[in-house]
């Protein structure tokens, strides 16, 4: 099983409208891949910035997924993110 962590940078002022398209774009990945994503923030970020991070656990076929979650950013409607970082664990 893997663990995925999705991170990105964005401007404080789109953080509101980018968590909601988040937050329905893991309901609907959730809906077809029965992975249930959480959404972060970091905490020590400037008065400017946000980092948010998806986090995604327990993906038992991570090519399906990758596929899934590619298509569910597409169509999620978000912001353009340069930075947004995939980074795969699993258990040791």
């Amino acid at each position: 099983m893997q663990h995925w962590y999705v991170y990105y940078k964005l401007p404080r002022t789109q953080a509101a409208e980018t968590a909601a398209r988040v937050r329905a774009m893991q309901d609907a990945l959730a809906a077809t891949t029965a992975v249930h994503g959480r959404l972060l923030r970091r905490v020590e970020d400037d008065a400017q910035t946000m980092t948010l991070m998806e986090q995604y656990d327990r993906i038992a076929d991570p090519r399906a997924f990758a596929a899934k979650l590619a298509a569910a950013v597409a169509g999620a409607g978000l912001p353009a993110l340069a930075q947004r970082r995939i980074e795969r664990f699993e258990e040791f």
